[in-house]
């Protein structure tokens, strides 16, 4: 009877540390270290930063309406250079032929 006793409350007691050697696993493995929030708190500050140098909705705004200005002006001096690469081409034909 001793030995079956004595057995009984051993494996009790294996059972109970095994039962809470894996609760502190499971509670280590899900709470957040020191390190880790840290570490966060590092990025979150970085992203902070920035996100404070990018530009804001009325900046964009003005820059697509500048751009738009460049496009237009863009147009027009494909425009102006159509009638000078006539003439360069007409120049260029009179050297060749006559020469």
């Amino acid at each position: 009877m001793s030995d079956d006793f004595k057995f009984y409350v051993g494996l009790g007691q294996w059972v109970f540390m095994a039962a809470i050697g894996f609760y502190a696993w499971l509670s280590n493995r899900q709470a957040a270290t020191a390190d880790d929030v840290a570490n966060l708190a590092t990025r979150v500050t970085k992203v902070e930063e920035q996100l404070r140098h990018l530009p804001d909705l009325a900046m964009v705004n003005e820059l697509a309406g500048d751009m738009k200005a460049v496009k237009s002006e863009l147009t027009a001096i494909k425009e102006s250079i159509v009638p000078l690469a006539r003439s360069m081409d007409r120049i260029n034909d009179y050297l060749l032929n006559r020469k």
